[in-house]
């Protein structure tokens, strides 16, 4: 994967994808962002976003940053290797492999953490393996739930299919970036990010579990990595923002920073905070030598996906979660 560029000069980008930030009316009302690819250059630049829309022209005057983005081609080794670093960075309570299989147990606190995640070949035939996985959550509790990493998980699909697994909730994207491009994202004016080993108090209450209320156990899954961050912005003496990091190894060797439960106050809310706590992050994972970021973001919620494209990344693939009825 080529790295973003280092070039000073916009000109030397023209047909390259890049994310431009530039300020807004001089700067009265601040700055944003621009993630397309760069189709002109001189004294005004022209991006044609991403994901369509018409092309943005921004006078050269005013432009703060341009960075390229590389685009990504992925293969199937790259999505196991990234969601191998992942298993790390949200690790659950008890886990067992059945083959290339991982079988996650964390007493119903997120689906993450009490599903299997299908890297590779159970080394069973898949009826088989599907049985064991029912018996292994059975066992525990819990409903037997899968996963899917797209497209690890594609022959797996009719199996699950024939015995009653149907989808459940939207599908995820996971969404990646280079650490040095997140770092851009961190917004002049706002109070600075800290990153501590361990949740406070405030930090859980800013915490919106989907399941409801956090049980007694979520702090031990929330720690439970070998190198984890809890991020918070406070205002005022008042928590505006929350999120939590994990560094972890992928098996191809890259150190990945994980990045989940980004929360911001709705009183807080459109001041940029989403992005400043994740650059924050990503300058703690920097001292840990982490290169890389990735996230996860619902199909649906297409505001938070525009917000990380103007922050640098880009979808890598997606996964969605198959639930035993």
């Amino acid at each position: 994967m080529r790295q973003p560029s280092t070039h000073q000069n916009p000109s030397d980008l023209v047909g390259r994808r890049v994310v431009v930030r530039y300020r807004l009316h001089g700067g009265q009302y601040g700055a944003t962002d621009v993630l397309g690819v760069l189709e002109s250059a001189g004294d005004v630049l022209r991006i044609r976003p991403t994901r369509g829309g018409e092309v943005v022209a921004v006078a050269a005057t005013d432009v703060v940053a341009v960075k390229e983005i590389p685009e990504l081609t992925v293969t199937r080794r790259e999505v196991r290797d990234l969601e191998g670093a992942a298993l790390h960075g949200w690790r659950a309570l008890e886990t067992e492999w059945l083959g290339g299989w991982l079988l996650r147990a964390s007493r119903g606190f997120t689906g993450r953490a009490n599903s299997v995640m299908p890297l590779d070949d159970p080394g069973l035939p898949l009826g088989d393996a599907v049985a064991r996985v029912e018996d292994w959550y059975r066992a525990r509790g819990l409903v037997p739930a899968f996963q899917v990493p797209e497209p690890l998980g594609r022959s797996l699909g009719p199996v699950l299919d024939g015995r009653g697994w149907p989808a459940f909730e939207d599908r995820t994207f996971v969404m990646v970036a280079p650490v040095s491009v997140v770092l851009g994202a961190e917004r002049a004016g706002l109070p600075a990010v800290r990153v501590d080993d361990r949740p406070d108090d405030d930090w859980l209450a800013g915490y919106h579990y989907r399941g409801g209320d956090l049980p007694a156990h979520a702090v031990d899954v929330l720690v439970n990595a070998a190198t984890a961050g809890f991020a918070s912005v406070d205002d005022d003496g008042v928590r505006v923002a929350i999120a939590r990091g994990a560094v972890s190894d992928s098996p191809g060797g890259r150190r990945w920073l994980g990045v989940t439960a980004v929360e911001v106050a709705p009183s807080a809310r459109r001041r940029g905070l989403g992005g400043h706590i994740v650059a924050g992050l990503a300058a703690w994972a920097a001292g840990h030598g982490a290169t890389d970021v990735y996230l996860q973001v619902a199909e649906p919620n297409e505001p938070a996906r525009a917000t990380y494209r103007k922050a640098g990344f880009a979808e890598h693939h997606a996964y969605h979660y198959r639930r035993l009825r």
